[in-house]
């Protein structure tokens, strides 16, 4: 029975090193992995970024279902005390328009909703960084 308390403690441990290990691992790493994993991971807590739009996406690739181009697009984004993140968003079907801003609902890497918002929305201090 000791031994088994053991090995039980031994798999809790590792995991939980592991799970804090994934977390430092997807910080602003944009791949779709780290995306999948922050999905997941219950250490990753929701957030709200936010950037400004460029005229410069990443890549765009096709829908697979409907062929419609797809525009990705990795920036740097800030949280509401100012703080950088990088992150990979996409815009399904169209390019964006430059200079507008945006809005960003994130759990970790992955980004679960965006909108556009005025720039008086924004706070005075991510203003200035953006």
């Amino acid at each position: 029975m000791k031994q088994f308390c053991k090995s039980v403690l031994a798999i809790i441990v590792i995991m939980g090193i592991c799970v804090m290990g994934l977390r430092i691992y997807t910080y602003n790493n944009t791949s779709t992995a780290a995306a999948m994993i922050d999905h997941f991971n219950p250490l990753v807590k929701t957030a709200t970024l936010y950037t400004k739009t460029t005229e410069k996406y990443e890549y765009k690739y096709p829908d697979a279902v409907t062929k419609i181009e797809n525009f990705a697009y990795i920036q740097n984004c800030y949280t509401n005390n100012g703080q950088k993140r990088k992150l990979e968003y996409i815009s399904f079907g169209k390019k964006l328009t430059p200079d507008k801003f945006l809005k960003l609902t994130v759990k970790g890497q992955k980004v679960l909703d965006w909108e556009e918002i005025d720039k008086r929305d924004l706070s005075k201090e991510i203003l200035p960084l953006l």
